[in-house]
This record gives C-alpha cells, structure tokens and sequence, in this order.
C-alpha cells in the first residue's frame, strides 16, 4: 500500500470553482434532519433514509418540497407493514430498502432462509405501489448469523444462499455497507458485480479498527477517492454516506459528521457535496486541460485530494494495466503539445492510446514524492472530431493530476485548410499533396508519426502552387503500416491518416 502524504490547503476550494448539476446517486443515511438541513443540503443530495419507514418528523411535512426522495425501510420482518402503509399514503416512494445487515446478529439477524420467507410480503408492496426493491443491506460481519453449517461472516455467502432461497423474488439492486479504509472498497464493489445488478451502497465511511483514521484530514481523504469512484462506477446506481451528525461531533473518532450546527456542514460535509458530478456524456474540448479524476471509465485506479498548487483531486494507487478513459472532443487536426502533472516516488511509463490505438509513451521521472509535481512535456498528434482517450499504465510509480493539450503555434487563428493527398494507400513513397486555395510563398514544415507517434520523416518545403509533392523515402524505405502527415505553416495547415503499403 503506497502511503500518501495530504496537503490539505488544497482540499477546501470555494463551490463556484466546481459549480455542477446535483448528482442523482448521492444521498446520506441519517434519521434528525432539521429544516434547514433538508433546505440547504437539497442542492447537494438527491436521496436519504434514516432506517424507518417514515421519513425524519422534523421535515416529514415538507421534505417533498425539496426533490430529494425518501426511501423507506424495513429494518427487519417487523417493518414490512410500516413500509406498506408508507408507500401507500406518499406517491413520490419510488424504492423501497430491505433488511438491515441481516447476517449481523446485533442488527436484523435473519437468516437467509428467514429472510427468504418473508420477501414476498415485501415484494408485494413494490408490485401494488410500482416501485423497485434495494435488496438485504450485508457487510463483512463478526457476530454473525448461522444456517446450515454456515456462519456468514462473508456477505456474499449470504446473498448466495438468499437468492438460492428466494430464486424467484424481486430485488432490483444489490445493497452494501462498507467501513473499510483505503480504497479497500473498489474490490468490494467489483465483487458484488458478479449478482449482474446495480449496486445500491447505503452505508460507507472509513471505521476500520485495524487501519483508523486518526483526524478529520484522514477522514476526508478516504471520502474524496471512494465517493469519486462510487460516482463514476456506471454499475453504482446510487451510495449514501454514514453519517449526518454524530453525538460526539466532528473532532470525535472516526470523523464521519457531514453536518454541523443546524443547516451547517462541516469541513468533510464540503467536501462530500463538492466532489464532481458524473456525467458520462461530457467531452473535454481538445485544446485544453483534462482533471485526471473526472474520467469516464477506469480500472484500477483511485483518487485522493492533490497537494499541487492547483486542481482539486490527481489519480494514484497506479499499478501495471490500471487505465482510466475520456471522452475528448478535438477542434482541430494538428501536432499538441502535450503536458502530464505528474509526481511520484519511482520512475514510470505511459502509453497514450487515441480510439485504442496507442500513439505515445511517456517516461515519467520520479519527483522525490507522491505530492512533489513537475511537468512531463511531449508532443501528440490529434485529428479533429470526437475521440476516446486513455492513459494506461506501463510502469508504476506517479500519481497524474491533469493532463493539458495546447496548439504548437502560439498563435489563436490557426487555420485547418482543406486538401487532398493521393494516392493513399502510398505505394511507391511519392505523396501528392493538394491544397484547395492558393497558394504564393511560404514555408512548410511537413512531418510523418508512426502509430507510436514517432517522427519518421521530416522536411520544410517552400510553395508557391497550391499542388507538391513529398517522396516520404528519400531517406530510406519507410515500413508499412499506417502513419499521421502533419503540414504546418504560418497559422494554417493540415493533418492526415495515411497508409503505407
């Protein structure tokens, strides 16, 4: 496990600098909202539940003013008909939330056949009301319930035998706890995949006896990297965290308290609110700056509050094959510079893949710690249009946390000019180049990559007709294969995919 250093004075930014629409999955589990917390913690959290199948008294009046759904609960087999009634007289109930960590004899302590028995009275109120089931909250247990020769300490056994016992009942998405620290919850979550359900994660929050956190800033760094995994893990339909307020307050062990005084959050509760919203539909426009952490799909990965002099979270926990994704949106064909904050303890490498072809490696050096950033500068190619980017790791040992794209000419009025290039599959090496717009004087610097992005032939050519050539071979046979022509003059130029034959 890589230990992390945190400088926190990065951590709290001002609201306006991640201004986002609410996310649909994140919620808190707490059962004593006041007023006004529901008031100003609405823009925040679009669901709660407080283990009751009633919402909390203080807003049960006015909750529904608020867009935040209440989702009630049958903690055991007794609260199934509270539900009922609830879900009968409230017509925004639209999920309703089985037991609570069953396999857990200090909580509902059902066995799976127990709980089994009596699905079909709560599968019934979700058939007469339409609505859609969270199925039996489990978690890693310690007192736990037994049946057939088995404990279930592990809650996989338990969903197993569940399902086995109830093959035919209603549950409409897997339900978790997690207190595990690091980012010990990504495997938790990659495990529960295997039902092929969403996963509903009620309870989380780092409570890890044997790795605690000893403060707050600890507290907030395992928050930042699990909610910014759970939001942008398309099989997480929806997570809350653990707790609102607790009796020991903030400074209390294990640092979980999202809110403070009446309608106040506290320093983590910032935080919680401020991490970005997933949407997998967003394309970083090429040239700019892409945060490492607002990625759309990746494996392996994790993230923490960056101490860099700006941004908000960077990537880590890097190994071998861990990848992340984005969906990038370039304006013009042409050669980029390319620039990757970086820091790490170690060496490492990057392969740059566009559309899953892979156009770069990167060497990064190690900066002397995993917080201690510098720049990595190299060059890309891109073609205009939309693209898939990925970074994938080669070597480990760095932390990234943007990656920034910008024109080689310094100037804003590059322009893209329309041309033609013949015969392409290239066969004898001889490259006819036509431009559609005349052309008197100026310098050309033409230049051929390979698909590793790797300067294969270079030339600078003086024109003075829109139609020239290149003989790509002049310095040698170039290999087959397929290859980017970038053409570059003063403020214009263009950009091609060719193939060699």
């Amino acid at each position: 496990m890589k230990k992390y250093i945190l400088i926190i004075a990065t951590v709290l930014l001002c609201n306006s600098l991640y201004s986002q629409t609410k996310s649909y999955k994140r919620g808190v589990a707490y059962g004593y909202h006041s007023k006004n917390d529901m008031e100003n913690f609405s823009p925040h959290i679009s669901w709660w539940y407080n283990w009751h199948y009633l919402p909390d008294a203080a807003i049960r009046p006015t909750y529904r003013n608020y867009n935040v759904d209440f989702t009630p609960m049958a903690w055991n087999a007794t609260g199934i008909g509270g539900v009922k009634n609830w879900a009968e007289r409230d017509s925004t109930v639209r999920y309703i939330l089985g037991f609570n960590e069953p396999n857990f004899k200090e909580q509902a302590n059902m066995t799976p056949s127990q709980a089994a028995k009596v699905w079909p009275a709560f599968q019934k109120i979700a058939e007469e009301n339409d609505l859609k089931i969270v199925g039996p909250a489990v978690n890693y247990c310690g007192e736990c319930v037994s049946e057939g020769g088995t404990t279930y300490y592990n809650p996989f056994d338990y969903l197993d035998d569940f399902f086995a016992s109830c093959d035919t009942c209603q549950v409409d998405f897997i339900g978790l706890h997690w207190y595990g620290s690091g980012n010990s919850i990504v495997g938790y979550v990659n495990d529960a995949k295997k039902y092929n359900k969403p996963i509903w994660m009620t309870e989380f929050a780092s409570w890890d006896y044997s790795n605690p956190v000893n403060n707050v800033k600890e507290q907030m760094k395992y928050l930042a990297g699990t909610v910014n995994f759970l939001e942008r893990d398309p099989d997480v339909y929806r997570y809350s965290w653990f707790i609102g307020r607790t009796a020991g307050g903030i400074d209390a062990a294990p640092y979980i308290d999202l809110y403070g005084e009446d309608g106040m959050l506290t320093e983590l509760g910032q935080l919680y609110m401020d991490i970005p919203v997933y949407d997998p539909e967003m394309k970083f426009e090429i040239p700019g700056r892409i945060e490492s952490e607002e990625y759309f799909l990746m494996s392996g990965l994790f993230c923490e509050p960056t101490g860099d002099k700006d941004g908000f979270l960077n990537v880590g926990w890097t190994d071998i094959g861990d990848w992340a994704e984005y969906k990038i949106n370039v304006v013009r064909s042409g050669l980029y510079n390319l620039t990757l904050r970086i820091a790490g303890t170690s060496t490492g490498r990057i392969d740059v893949l566009v559309d899953n072809k892979l156009v770069k490696t990167i060497e990064t050096p190690g900066t002397g710690g995993w917080q201690n950033w510098t720049d990595v500068l190299d060059e890309i190619n891109l073609e205009a249009g939309e693209h898939l980017l990925k970074w994938r790791v080669r070597k480990a040992g760095f932390n990234i946390n943007w990656i920034s794209f910008s024109n080689t000419t310094s100037s804003t009025d590059f322009e893209v000019l329309e041309s033609t290039v013949y015969p392409n599959p290239v066969i004898n090496g001889i490259l006819n180049i036509e431009i559609n717009r005349d052309i008197s004087g100026g310098e050309y610097k033409c230049i051929l990559y390979d698909s590793f992005g790797k300067k294969v032939f270079s030339e600078k050519v003086k024109l003075n007709a829109s139609l020239f050539q290149l003989n790509i071979n002049k310095a040698g046979k170039i290999t087959p294969g397929i290859y980017y022509l970038s053409i570059e003059g003063e403020n214009c130029g263009i950009n091609k995919l060719i193939v060699i034959q």
